[in-house]
């Protein structure tokens, strides 16, 4: 790296002046700044407005998320895949299992005939699918393909 001393004295010495006045204010500036921030921290701290967290718990706030992922994720994989393909159709339709509690019977059985309807159609295609891809692999191969069961 090549360092630049064409200046000359005279203009150095400006320069020195000038910023050694703006880097002394700047850098007093600064610190008075960090000072206040400190400062308002531990006010802020102290009142409850801002929390800041110790690593103690910062560790037990990543073990508590952590845990409920866990707890979410047995609870989904614990549901079968109608149960989990009946809450995808509710949330479509804008609709919770107490939006459906909470209706009359009449427009609740048209509801779950549709919800049911669509279940039916989802597994239809899902099994078409398999049968396709089973057809595909057999027909790649070689092998006859066999009569489509849909």
């Amino acid at each position: 790296m090549k360092v630049d001393t064409s200046l000359t004295a005279s203009s150095t010495s400006g320069l020195a002046s000038t910023s050694r006045n703006n880097t002394s204010s700047s850098f007093q500036s600064s610190l008075e700044k960090a000072l206040a921030d400190l400062t308002s921290n531990a006010d802020a701290q102290t009142t409850g407005t801002t929390k800041v967290l110790s690593h103690a718990d910062k560790v037990k706030a990543a073990q508590a998320a952590d845990e409920a992922a866990i707890a979410e994720f047995h609870a989904y994989m614990s549901k079968t895949p109608e149960q989990r393909m009946r809450e995808a159709i509710l949330k479509e339709m804008g609709l919770t299992e107490e939006d459906l509690k909470a209706m009359p019977p009449e427009k609740r059985k048209a509801v779950e005939a549709a919800i049911t309807e669509k279940i039916r159609d989802r597994m239809e295609a899902q099994l078409k699918e398999k049968a396709d891809a089973i057809a595909a692999k057999r027909a790649a191969s070689g092998q006859i393909r066999p009569l489509s069961i849909l």
